[in-house]
């Protein structure tokens, strides 16, 4: 039933995108997804140019699927080097986020044949990277997890569609068919998802993460500066929530750098290799199961149909407003 204009331009079955997650969203999932329908999205954050030329070989292993790829831009070497490895191996799709890549970046994807989706957390950055020239923004509300902003994504998203004229994705507290209808009705043309997806069978997130995130409340989550120097949303540790009280008290740089490094070096078990996952969304505190990547895409969207059939206008794909339409039936 579900089937927008990011459907067309994506080449995927449904509106979903995957959001790039590192410790949570490896190889499998990213097939996984894409194999469903979706778009699953490969992270770069932390990672070598040999293991990206590994993943993306690994995806196309386990899935003939259109699949993208996030360039988290942390410095100019590590973009162009990414965005370098996206052009020569063909990669049809890139998500950015956190921070604009650069127009330069941006037109060299854009010429090799590569559809662009920048993550935005303002509707300043939306018409910025609309000037630069991608295909599609994700407009995500400061509920998501990893690095977020300050605006929630019930306000930033009907601000966003109603500024550019390019389609508008939502992402942010979302994680089954409620949040995914209630995108159309914000005036986005599908999600993006990420903290659900870690608690799939197809995830690459360790044994404490995936206790953790069943366990987890709407308010284990915090927002920290603590893990990157940026703002990350992250499940709640004592040594997350140690650092927060030491700058909510006014604690010195000396203090501050020794807390954010019992942060860090606390995502790691006895077991070195056993990395902890730390990002999350407030829709953590929704998640009691942990299914396969397909039964949770196709469960949504069955409920979300069923839920639409009490919404007459948006099951008839009406317009949406300034944005356009929104939604479609499929022929």
């Amino acid at each position: 039933m579900f089937h927008t204009v990011i459907c067309d331009l994506l080449g995927i079955r449904y509106p979903i995108l995957q959001g790039a997650m590192q410790g949570g969203g490896g190889v499998e999932l990213v097939a996984a997804v894409s194999d469903a329908g979706g778009l699953g999205v490969l992270p770069t954050f932390g990672g070598t140019d040999q293991k990206l030329r590994a993943d993306i070989a690994g995806v196309r292993e386990r899935t003939g699927k259109p699949f993208g790829v996030n360039i988290m831009p942390m410095g100019r070497g590590i973009t162009e080097r990414c965005a370098a490895t996206c052009i020569e191996l063909g990669i049809p799709i890139v998500t950015t986020g956190r921070a604009d890549p650069g127009e330069a970046v941006v037109r060299r994807l854009k010429m090799a044949g590569i559809k662009v989706v920048s993550v935005i957390p303002t509707v300043e950055h939306a018409r910025r990277m609309e000037g630069e020239g991608v295909d599609a923004v994700v407009a995500s509300g400061a509920e998501a997890g990893g690095h977020v902003g300050t605006v929630s994504t019930l306000p930033l998203v009907p601000q966003v569609v109603d500024a550019v004229k390019i389609p508008v994705l939502a992402a942010g507290g979302i994680g089954d068919a409620r949040g995914f209808l209630a995108a159309f009705a914000l005036g986005a043309v599908g999600i993006q998802m990420g903290t659900r997806f870690m608690a799939t069978v197809e995830s690459d997130l360790n044994d404490w993460g995936r206790d953790r995130l069943l366990a987890m409340r709407e308010t284990d989550t915090i927002v920290t500066r603590a893990m990157t120097g940026a703002t990350v949303r992250c499940i709640r540790t004592p040594e997350i929530a140690a650092y927060e009280g030491a700058v909510a008290r006014g604690a010195d740089a000396a203090e501050l750098k020794d807390l954010a490094t019992r942060v860090r070096s606390s995502r790691y078990g006895e077991n070195k290799s056993d990395r902890r996952q730390s990002a999350a969304g407030q829709v953590a505190g929704m998640i009691s199961e942990v299914v396969s990547v397909r039964d949770l895409i196709e469960r949504m969207l069955a409920q979300a149909a069923r839920l639409a059939e009490r919404l007459p206008s948006v099951a008839k794909g009406q317009e949406r407003g300034p944005g356009g339409p929104a939604l479609r039936q499929r022929d």
